[in-house]
This record gives structure tokens, C-alpha cells and sequence, in this order.
């Protein structure tokens, strides 16, 4: 412990801090001659009386500001309440000097003198942090001018922000409140409304344009984004406001748009109480938490402070990185990252014994279509005999609440990747209400942004001026940011009582070549090549949520739907399972058809 302590003081005096150590000693001395001078003028006899009391007050006044954190602070950064710092150390020195000589007549000090040394000292130190922010902003001061849209609060955030970092210079706001349009907000005009942006970048020679709406939809993006064209001006943007729940924006969220902000994102508007009360304090295990989805999980079950978090995947590399992540940011929270695979039982059977886990985020899957269709095998292995696993581990445990990712492939699956998603459904349902735990499944369409999607194929087909690549024209998805879906994942979670089905509500499906295209567009390349290869193995042309039989109910979120599911002939699990192995032995001993029979019997009965 004390070596730590010294390592803390000796960080204090990098040769930056030093520096500016030595710079106020200085000024803080000639603060001192200055009241002198202001006292007794050029009587250096008189003055020569009362110097040791103004050295007493420079070296309090320099412990002071030691022990008052003053060397802390990053001073090309500072904000008011820094200054204010400073103002509290230079004050506790003046004050403990007082107390000091009145108690020990060591030295005088006439009044005059100490206070004029502590106003001077303030001005002068508060001067040269000025000069020397002024310095910095000159020197890395930025040509790059930036218009900002939305003169709201986040865009005079953000504004303020550029201001502090020296990022630019905003040289307009645009923003559709007509009540806005011709007045000034922060200083800055508000030039017009959003669709006369274009009109603007060659006259005003705009660099770049940030869009400071974090809670615009989808529609709203997208409009704002056809308008502007992409090959002249840089466009970044906030990301959604679900990212912004406990904080406000800062420079450092500022990203270029992305394929989510025209297609994929919508606000999420969830009940934080429901959630919190399911989630803060207990403990959370996510499986598959270092993929796309599980680490989105990951991130924000931490903002509702859970007693501790375990992090369970397969890749060493994903899990570090996630883990890595949240303990920068949550650092005083406990999470454990654990390299194991779900189907293996003795691992699972230690974490669960080791953790008794409260609630669980199952998103551990194969997921590409094309590999699992291939890999029958590995599917079942993984997707249905992983979840069995896990779900006889939760009854066995007591786990509160069990939360399973499916997808729309599972419904009148063409894959063997969408028919192991049934198969784990069927499983769930089938457990019978002896088990205590809560299983909730979320089925939910494409996410953007998941890792080897076909979006990063278009991506890179895109930069490296190839034709973009799509197996049918009228190919069409469902689409929604990874971001908004775990949201409501975790919603949908809070409000599970026994065995449900949940369906989250995805929009309108959109065709995939329309979003080749606004890709292209967001990368600045509006004019790109279609290449039709028709489709793949497995691939349906449009993909469905629900079955015939399946009804879908209201609840008390807007965005997610309860399945009641009629005509659902439930299979003992331990039946299930022993038919699911007896499958995987069929495929393995070269009986690929006899074992997809075995599985359409179970699916053709449910």
C-alpha cells in the first residue's frame, strides 16, 4: 500500500507536471513581492520585515494545492469546476497560513499583504492555465468546419464539446423547428431546415455534418441522409438514445453512420424499473458472450449493477475483448470470463455449482446459415443439445429466469441451422412446470452489424469497386440494430412468468438489395453494380415470424409480442433428448437422410 502511495505522488511529477510545479512556485513568489509592492512601494527595508511571512504562505500554499489535487488535473481539458479546484487550494493555503501564524508568532504577515498574495496567486495561476489552453487551441487548432443538425440539447452538447476538444469550427446548425430557423443558439446560426443542407456545403465549405439526434428513427436518418450527398461532406452521428440512459453524449460517441441508422434503428423506449428489479443485484451468466449479440447483452445488463457477471464463450480472443471492455468501464463490478463450451456438461455443472447463477442470457449458437447446412452434426451439438444442457443445469440450480435467443429461421425452417433454433424452442416449451426456473425465448429477425454477416461481405465488395453480390432480386430481410434487439431482450425477460414465447416486433421486411444500395450511399458510392448468383441451400427468399397456429398477443411493451401456441404436442425431455442424440448417431454413421426424417417427424407434429 505504501509503495502504491508513492508510485500516485511520483506520477504527479511527470516532467508536464513538474514543469507547471515549477511555473507556479514562480508565480506564486511574485504574487507575494507584488503585495509587497502594493504595501510598502519601494521601502525594501519594510518589505525585508514581512518577506518571511509571504515564503511561509507560498510553501503552505503550495502543499496545499499538493495534497488539493491540483497536479491532477489534465489542464488542456479543463472545465469551471476545475478552476474552481484551484481556487480551493490557493484558499485552504491562505487560511491554514493564517491559522499558523496566529498561533505561532513564528513571522508577521500584515493582512493586506496575505490577502493581495491570494488574489494575486489566483490571477496569476488562473492566467497562465488560460495562456497555456490558448497556446494549445492555437496550435492544434482544426480548418475542418462542421454544421450540425439538430439545435437541440444534444447538438449544443456537442457544440460545446468541439468547443473543449478543438475538434473544429461549427459554422451552422440546421433544424427543422421553424421557431429555431434564423436564430442563434450557443452563439451559432440556425441556418434552415434539414432538407437545404445541400444548399449549404459549397457556400459555407463544409467539411463535415453531425447529426445530434440520438433519438431519431429510422425514417428520420434516412431522410436526412438522402438529403445530403455523401461524396462531398463527412456525415457522423450519436448513436441511438438506448446507449445514453444513465450519461449524457460526449465527443468520444461520435461515429461515421452506419447501415443501422437508416435501416435498423428505432427508439426504444423500456421499462428500467422492471428490468432492474430482475437484474440489479443478482447474478447474471451470458453464454456466447463474446458474439455479436451476447456482448451487447453483456454491456447493458452492467448498467443495471448486477452483483456479478460471468461471461462464458468458446473464443479466447471475443471474450477478452468484451471482458476487457466492461472492467474498464465497470471496474469496480465482479465479472468472471470463463473459456468453455455449453455442451460441456462437467464445465457447466462447475460454473453453475461455482456461481449459482440468478439469471441467464442464453446466446451461445451457430448461426450462418450456409456453414450449419453442411454441418448437421455440429448444429444439434451446439444449438439443441448446448440448450438442453443448460436448461437442465437451471431447474437443477434454481435459476430465476432463463432467457433463449431464437431467430425467424426457425419458423418452417429450410436450414439446419433454423431447424436446431426450432428444435431448442420445442425443448423449452416441453419442460414441465416441476422446474421452477422461467424460460422465455426471444425470436427476432437479422441483426445489423453481427459479426460475418452478409453486410460485411457488401462492405468490403463495396470498397474494393467489385459488384455487390446477392443471390436473388427479391431476396428480402428483416432488419434491426443489435442494440435495440438486446434491449428488448432483456425486457421481454422481465416480464416472463413461466414458459413463453416472445416475438419481437421487426417492421416492415426490406429488400436486401435496397440495402446493398443505402450502404453504398453511406460509403459514398452511389453508383454500384448488382451481381445475382442465385440462392444458396436453405436460404428462403423472405423469412417469416410466427406459425399458422401461432397467436401473437399484446403486451406491455409495444415491440414485443407474447405467442400463444396451440396445437403443441410436448415431448418428456428426456425423450427429446434421447431423440436428438439418436439423430446426431444417424448422421455421423452416414444416414443423412433417415436422420432428417427423425427430425421432420418431431417438427411435423409441432
Amino acid at each position: 500500500m505504501k509503495s502504491k502511495k508513492i508510485d500516485n505522488f511520483l506520477k504527479l511529477f511527470s516532467s508536464r507536471n513538474f514543469l507547471l510545479f515549477l511555473i507556479d512556485i514562480t508565480l506564486l513568489t511574485l504574487a507575494g513581492l507584488n503585495a509587497l509592492f502594493v504595501r510598502f512601494g519601494f521601502d525594501f527595508l519594510e518589505m525585508s520585515k514581512y518577506s518571511s511571512g509571504v515564503l511561509v504562505l507560498v510553501i503552505i500554499t503550495i502543499i496545499s494545492n499538493l495534497l488539493n489535487g491540483t497536479y491532477r488535473i489534465v489542464w488542456r481539458y479543463a472545465t469551471p469546476k476545475d478552476l474552481i479546484v484551484l481556487l480551493r487550494g490557493l484558499f485552504i493555503g491562505y487560511a491554514f497560513t493564517l491559522i499558523f501564524i496566529h498561533f505561532t508568532r513564528l513571522v508577521v504577515l500584515p493582512r493586506s499583504v496575505g490577502m493581495l498574495t491570494f488574489l494575486g496567486s489566483y490571477f496569476l495561476l488562473l492566467s497562465a492555465r488560460i495562456i497555456y489552453q490558448y497556446m494549445l487551441s492555437w496550435k492544434r487548432k482544426s480548418e475542418k468546419r462542421i454544421a450540425i443538425i439538430g439545435a437541440g440539447d444534444a447538438g449544443v452538447i456537442l457544440l460545446n464539446e468541439i468547443k473543449r476538444t478543438n475538434y473544429g469550427s461549427v459554422v451552422a446548425f440546421f433544424d427543422d423547428d421553424t421557431q429555431k430557423i434564423g436564430k442563434y443558439v450557443a452563439g451559432v446560426k440556425v441556418l434552415d431546415s434539414v432538407d437545404s443542407v445541400n444548399n449549404y456545403i459549397d457556400k459555407l465549405e463544409i467539411d463535415e455534418i453531425l447529426i445530434a439526434i440520438p433519438s431519431a428513427s429510422k425514417q428520420v436518418m434516412s431522410r436526412i441522409i438522402s438529403t445530403i450527398d455523401t461524396e462531398k461532406v463527412k456525415l457522423k452521428t450519436f448513436p441511438s438514445i438506448t446507449e445514453f440512459l444513465d450519461r449524457n453524449p460526449t465527443i468520444t460517441d461520435l461515429r461515421e453512420i452506419s447501415l443501422q441508422d437508416i435501416v435498423g434503428r428505432e427508439p426504444v423506449n423500456v421499462d428500467i424499473n422492471s428490468i432492474s428489479k430482475y437484474l440489479t443485484g443478482k447474478t447474471i451468466l451470458i453464454t456466447g458472450a463474446g458474439g455479436s449479440i451476447g456482448s451487447e447483452i453483456s454491456r447493458q445488463v452492467c448498467r443495471f449493477s448486477p452483483k456479478k457477471v460471468v461471461l462464458v464463450g468458446r473464443g479466447e480472443n471475443s471474450i477478452y475483448e468484451i471482458y476487457n471492455e466492461l472492467k474498464e468501464k465497470y471496474y469496480e463490478l465482479d465479472i468472471v470470463p470463463i473459456i468453455s463450451d455449453v455442451t460441456d456438461k462437467n464445465m457447466m455443472e462447475k460454473i453453475f455449482k461455482t456461481h449459482r447463477p440468478d439469471i441467464l442470457f442464453h446466446a451461445a449458437a451457430h448461426k450462418h446459415v450456409f456453414f450449419m447446412q453442411n454441418n448437421l452434426y455440429e448444429a444439434l451439438r451446439v444449438n439443441v443439445l448446448g440448450t438442453i444442457n443448460l436448461a437442465k443445469l437451471s431447474c437443477n440450480y434454481n435459476v430465476e429466469k432463463f432467457v433463449f435467443i431464437s431467430t425467424d429461421k426457425a419458423v418452417h425452417p429450410t436450414s439446419y441451422m433454423g431447424t436446431s433454433k426450432r428444435l431448442a424452442e420445442l425443448y423449452l416449451l416441453s419442460i414441465p412446470d416441476t422446474c421452477k426456473t422461467d424460460f422465455s425465448i426471444v425470436r427476432f429477425g437479422n441483426v445489423i452489424g453481427s459479426r460475418g454477416s452478409v453486410l460485411w461481405k457488401f462492405k468490403k465488395q463495396i470498397e474494393n469497386d467489385e459488384p455487390v453480390t446477392i443471390t436473388d432480386p427479391r431476396m428480402k430481410r428483416y432488419w434491426m440494430s443489435i442494440p435495440e434487439a438486446v434491449s428488448l431482450v432483456i425486457q421481454a425477460g422481465a416480464l416472463s412468468t413461466n414458459r413463453e414465447l416472445y416475438v419481437l416486433d421487426m417492421g416492415e421486411q426490406i429488400p436486401v438489395e435496397e440495402v446493398a444500395r443505402a450502404l453504398a450511399k453511406i460509403m459514398g458510392k452511389q453508383n454500384i453494380k448488382i451481381k445475382y448468383t442465385g440462392a444458396i441451400p436453405g436460404e428462403k427468399l423472405e423469412e417469416e415470424l410466427f406459425y399458422e397456429h401461432e397467436k401473437p398477443e399484446k403486451t406491455q411493451h409495444p415491440k414485443i409480442m407474447r405467442v400463444e401456441y396451440n396445437n403443441f404436442k410436448k415431448i418428456p425431455p428426456e425423450e427429446f433428448e434421447n431423440k436428438i442424440l439418436e439423430i446426431m448417431n444417424k448422421y455421423i454413421e452416414g444416414h443423412e437422410k433417415e436422420a432428417e426424417n427423425m427430425i421432420y417427424e418431431i417438427l411435423e407434429i409441432n
